[in-house]
């Protein structure tokens, strides 16, 4: 069964079997990939989490490994929950799934963090950089080699091509989608990646998926980060850039201010060293991993092509994937600018 397709009672009443909770209250949350739900019964608030295909076991048992690891280090992190035989994961509807202590706080949606709260948050992942440079356990590489040497333009743009063929011309998102594909691959003929040593970047544990979507908030910083499921051995350039565009309020309209983004990497440099040729090489490896990625396109396409409906979830994905394509129009002409201003840092 289709997790979306579920009704509330399979859900309550997996989660008695296998957790001995009795739900009272349920809520799910639209933002994110992964399914969500806020659970309630008198005893307290919990976090129910059904994760996307791609995670596995291994995956999520790290995420486990690496919050009781953080806890131990003094960051407020997640709090799995054992099920009635004993383990923290378990497999519902074919996908892996957690219980989780609720974490009271404020939240917020992309583009909406405060400034100094967004200031605040650069400064918790520097700390994160830090503490994850003494985890015991490998993690995955987040950029395999792989993904730099079976990549090229005309298979990039082909890509989109063959996604485009999937979807009806009477779609009500062809025209948008179609537009979107063709500026995409005008910029992947317009880019080249190769006269940038990407290979040069600094690689350390990172948390994967750092943004707002994953920051608890008390009225004046950081309380609380989630989400570690996607941690693994990656440009932290990548994170720290990713994190600004996905929380910033300007942001949403697809720029990066200048000014306050600078001054975001400062507050990083001020608790860790970041090498001048990660910040030179930042706004174009952000831009390299944009301009190739079809997330958001490439789910609703198949999803029409199946006869799957479509969801809200859908939908937000989309729009992200709009927005996406839009970052790398920005970065694609402005990014010789925003790394010059970056050099100079330090």
């Amino acid at each position: 069964m289709d997790i979306a397709a579920l009704k509330p009672h399979h859900l309550i009443e997996f989660i008695k079997s296998t957790w001995g909770i009795h739900p009272k209250k349920m809520a799910a949350l639209i933002e994110g990939s992964a399914r969500c739900f806020i659970i309630e019964n008198e005893s307290g608030r919990f976090f129910f989490k059904v994760y996307q295909d791609e995670f596995n076991e291994d995956t999520l048992r790290n995420e486990i490994y690496i919050c009781d690891f953080l806890s131990k280090k003094g960051f407020s992190v997640s709090t799995f929950l054992k099920t009635n035989a004993g383990t923290f994961i378990e497999r519902f509807c074919h996908h892996w799934c957690t219980l989780q202590n609720y974490i009271d706080g404020f939240t917020f949606q992309k583009f909406e963090v405060p400034r100094p709260l967004l200031l605040d948050s650069i400064r918790v992942l520097a700390n994160i950089h830090i503490a994850l440079a003494e985890f015991p356990l490998q993690l995955p590489t987040g950029f395999e080699q792989a993904w730099f040497l079976q990549w090229s333009k005309d298979s990039a743009i082909e890509k989109y091509h063959h996604l485009l063929a999937l979807l009806e011309s009477s779609d009500e998102n062809y025209r948008k989608i179609s537009i979107d594909f063709e500026t995409k691959s005008n910029l992947i003929r317009a880019f080249d990646p190769t006269i940038y040593d990407f290979s040069s970047l600094t690689i350390e544990n990172s948390h994967g998926d750092y943004n707002a979507l994953q920051l608890i908030f008390s009225s004046d910083k950081v309380k609380a980060v989630v989400d570690f499921s996607s941690c693994a051995k990656l440009p932290i350039c990548w994170e720290i850039i990713r994190s600004y565009t996905l929380s910033s309020p300007e942001c949403k309209e697809a720029i990066i201010d200048t000014d306050n983004f600078v001054h975001y990497v400062k507050e990083y440099l001020q608790i860790k060293k970041i090498e001048k040729t990660d910040l030179e090489l930042m706004p174009y490896f952000y831009l390299f991993t944009l301009i190739r990625s079809s997330f958001g396109y490439k789910s609703y396409i198949e999803k029409r092509k199946n006869g799957t409906p479509i969801d809200r979830k859908d939908q937000n994905a989309l729009a992200f994937a709009a927005w996406r394509t839009a970052m790398c129009k920005w970065l694609f002409k402005h990014a010789d600018f925003l790394s010059s201003r970056l050099k100079k840092i330090i």
